[in-house]
């Protein structure tokens, strides 16, 4: 599985879309045109960043995996914990969607919130270029696990080659999702309410969205993604993934 090859192109798709997004907001303010590119743009992008996300901490539980059934060496692990704990990757994507998520909120913010349009226009030129930004460190990012990902490959082979005697598959789920990942999951699905009710209940009429209604959405998901971040790096039982602080050597 090579995600970077995927991530490419859909990191393109997802520029086109906010960028012609900009456009039609600055030159033809609110109009309906603006309103479903900006939809189509919000829901790409949020999508690609937390297909993003879902491939780092899945491959994160194959190679964990990978490592309990094979003597691969700790050095391994403590590589794959500095992806989840030092690179930016990982916290570039979740601001990335956040910030177009709270684009999306202030589109309509002067009719719930009085706020003038310039604000909405303001914040979203920002998102856009911060989601042109954290796209670029995501490819690179995906580039350095897809390396690390042929390493332990490359390894395993080997070792399967020389002790075949010595392979012991590990009996628990490698798919389960880490405390971190089940918070990211949770702040992605915190917006799940809000979206049947506008696009299926209202049928698209966000001028009935209440404004307790995205606050209440906007504040579970922040909460969600503050804890997945306090608490990345740990597995099932809230424990470091290694069993022991990764050594400061290896960053």
């Amino acid at each position: 599985m090579r995600m970077v090859t995927y991530f490419g192109p859909m990191a393109v798709l997802v520029a086109v879309a906010l960028i012609a997004t900009a456009a039609l907001g600055i030159w033809t303010g609110g109009t309906p045109n603006h309103l479903t590119v900006g939809l189509f743009a919000a829901v790409l992008t949020v999508g690609v960043h937390s297909l993003m996300i879902l491939f780092m901490i899945i491959t994160g539980r194959v190679l964990r995996a990978a490592m309990q059934s094979r003597p691969l060496g700790d050095q391994y692990l403590q590589e794959l914990n500095v992806f989840f704990a030092r690179k930016p990757g990982y916290p570039a994507a979740l601001l990335a969607a956040f910030s177009i998520v709270v684009t999306g909120v202030l589109g309509y913010g002067q009719r719930g919130f009085g706020l003038p349009p310039a604000v909405h226009m303001l914040v979203g030129l920002l998102a856009v270029i911060g989601n042109l930004w954290a796209l670029t460190i995501e490819y690179k990012t995906l580039k350095e696990n897809q390396t690390l990902l042929d390493r332990t490959a490359r390894e395993l082979d080997r070792l399967d080659i020389e002790q075949p005697e010595e392979r012991q598959l590990d009996e628990g789920d490698p798919m389960r999702y880490s405390p971190s990942g089940r918070w990211v999951l949770a702040g992605f699905l915190s917006w799940v309410p809000l979206a049947y009710w506008t696009l299926v209940v209202w049928k698209g009429s966000f001028a009935r969205v209440s404004p307790v209604f995205l606050t209440l959405s906007l504040v579970a998901s922040i909460g969600c993604f503050l804890f997945a971040w306090l608490t990345r790096g740990l597995n099932e039982s809230g424990k470091p993934a290694s069993g022991e602080p990764a050594s400061s050597e290896n960053g």
